[in-house]
């Protein structure tokens, strides 16, 4: 092994045969690991730590130094692929899903409408109901061609699902199907088929990618919130994952966009010993080029069941040299596995990541990131801010092209969005420390004001009266300046004249109108940078040209609308982030 900066680790690759030396950097608070094997692990009720292999399961007794191997199905019959999933529920019982390679037959003709007759990897589960000593034979849970099954979890009911999916064809792709048992693995019922209905139209093209046989709505990761309902992330390839929510498991609702930026790659989330959840996935080294899709690992944690996370931190990366195949340099299909209260263990199926890290290590930045420093912005607000919704991705979000600009123009910066949909200005100072100032950001955006001035039907007054909004306002520049970080207000844009009118009957732009008034008289008090957007979007109205076209339902902007907030934005964030950047 030969140690570079922070930690190098001189692997030899092996992607279908063909052998590429590489240099896998770690983070320098992430630990090597010498597994020979990646994930997924899971501990057995003695301590010891079980994972799976294309023949069986391994056993290590002394926290993975060394491993036992034990076969459990017939090597002529069965082989486990890489793309696997274990667990050991409550009571004990083991459940190993994964797709047998001994019955592979693929069979995809584009023309044809894809996979055809015959197309074939099916779905197993194995089960162990003494810890592992002894497995019945593997049982079929699903036929047909499966690209990938990538994780089962437990509910609090008792519930078991696991996350599958299957070709489909006229157009070819792959529709998600979360399966679930009640009786611990024994039988299994399909949940409703999570399907995109298009062949992915892959809208900007990938290097290696097709877009017939990697499209659709594909290798899910699921979590249980606090509430009860179930968050299914989706890889896409349309810049970021898409969610899924469901109550039980069985029915799962039309996925749309989330605000997490990703590559063309599949997630791990997991939920940890402190109550967080961890997620482990690949962003684009370059969003707006759309390259290196692959070659960089970030974390990121939630301490809210995943509405907000802390900045992506990239632990691990495997840079494609030039003119090396792409594929032999990967970094991807993570696994995430809690060794002990607060250590992680993360591997990756594709790629030689064997590593460690501790929790506390990445809640907040790291003093030297792996890449060198940037300029750490954070975009504060409501769902104007969040940005991702039917008909906006996550990249069109202001916040996503402010760091487009940035970056365009030199600058060594990371944007991170933390809006949320229906916030007001009280409820953004409850979640200032978590959210924001443990972040430690250069500069902090804050827009409000659209959820403050609403009024629900049914009510005489506004969420949040005016006087309130403008002391919340005020409280929240100076918690951020006495944390260090510079701030710039920003007005929230008008509502488009296709809004519905509040609950008073009134059209909201002139109780609006008032709010952002006071915002601006905040940013005159405290000498804070302002953008203007109401400004901005009323001169347009006035102007003859009606807003309603720059949003999705009157309220909500549309990507032309986002491009327009983020060119107003930039020009008062760039000098400040330029200043910024010196001081690095």
């Amino acid at each position: 092994m030969k140690i570079l900066r922070p930690f190098a680790l001189v692997v030899v690759a092996c992607v279908l045969g063909i052998c590429a030396r590489a240099e896998l950097e770690l983070q320098e608070k992430v630990r090597p690991l010498t597994l020979p094997h990646h994930g997924p692990f899971v501990h057995t009720g003695d301590g010891a730590i079980l994972g799976v292999d294309p023949k069986g399961v391994v056993v290590s007794r002394d926290e993975g130094r060394t491993w036992e191997v034990k076969p459990i199905f017939d090597s002529a019959k069965f082989e486990a692929s890489g793309e696997r999933a274990v667990l050991r529920t409550k009571e004990g019982v083991l459940l190993y899903a994964f797709l047998n390679r001994k019955e592979m037959v693929f069979k995809w003709d584009d023309k044809k409408g894809g996979p055809q007759e015959g197309c074939r990897l099916p779905v197993y589960v194995s089960r162990s109901e003494d810890d592992g000593r002894t497995w019945a034979a593997p049982a079929l849970v699903q036929e047909g061609w499966c690209g990938a099954v990538r994780q089962m979890i437990q509910l609090r009911t008792g519930r078991v699902l696991l996350v599958s999916q299957q070709a489909a064809a006229n157009p070819g792709r792959h529709v998600t199907i979360v399966y679930h048992s009640d009786d611990l693995g024994q039988t299994w019922r399909a949940s409703n088929r999570i399907d995109s209905g298009a062949a992915g139209d892959y809208p900007a093209a990938l290097k290696g990618i097709r877009g017939t046989t990697h499209s659709g709505y594909i290798e899910g990761t699921v979590y249980e919130r606090a509430a009860g309902d179930l968050r299914l992330l989706l890889r896409t390839p349309l810049g970021g994952f898409f969610d899924s929510i469901s109550r039980d498991g069985a029915q799962w609702s039309a996925p749309v966009p989330s605000a997490i930026e990703a590559s063309d790659s599949p997630a791990v989330a997991v939920r940890l010993a402190s109550g967080q959840l961890m997620l482990a996935w690949n962003r684009f080294a370059d969003p707006v080029k759309r390259t290196g899709r692959r070659e960089e690992l970030s974390v990121a944690f939630s301490g809210n069941d995943g509405v907000t996370w802390t900045m992506p931190q990239v632990i691990a990366i495997n840079r494609v040299p030039a003119g090396a195949r792409e594929g032999a340099h990967w970094i991807s299909y993570p696994y995430g596995f809690e060794v002990a209260p607060g250590k992680v263990w993360i591997t990756t199926m594709q790629g030689p990541l064997r590593a460690g890290l501790d929790e506390a290590d990445f809640v907040a930045p790291v003093a030297r990131p792996l890449g060198g420093p940037a300029v750490r912005v954070i975009a504060l607000g409501d769902s104007i801010t969040k940005g991702a919704r039917p008909g906006v991705l996550p990249t069109e979000a202001y916040p996503a092209r402010v760091q487009a600009g940035l970056r365009e123009r030199g600058l060594r910066v990371e944007v991170h969005n933390t809006g949320i949909g229906g916030e007001r200005t009280d409820q953004a100072l409850a979640r200032l420390e978590r959210d924001v100032i443990s972040q430690r950001p250069h500069l902090v955006t804050v827009m409000y004001g659209t959820n403050d001035s609403w009024v629900d039907k049914g009510k005489t007054e506004s969420r949040l009266s005016a006087p309130d909004y403008e002391k919340n306002l005020r409280r929240i520049v100076e918690r951020l300046r006495a944390a260090g970080s510079e701030v710039v207000l920003m007005t929230e844009p008008r509502f488009g004249d296709g809004n519905p009118r509040n609950g008073l009957d009134e059209e909201p732009n002139g109780r609006l109108a008032r709010y952002m008034e006071a915002c601006r008289a905040v940013a005159r008090s405290l000498a804070v940078p302002l953008v203007d957007h109401f400004d901005g979007w009323t001169q347009r109205q006035q102007g003859g040209q009606p807003v309603q076209g720059w949003t999705t339902d009157g309220c909500h902007p549309n990507g032309d609308g986002h491009a327009d907030l983020a060119a107003r934005a930039l020009a008062v964030v760039e000098p400040l982030v330029r200043r910024a950047e010196k001081n690095l």
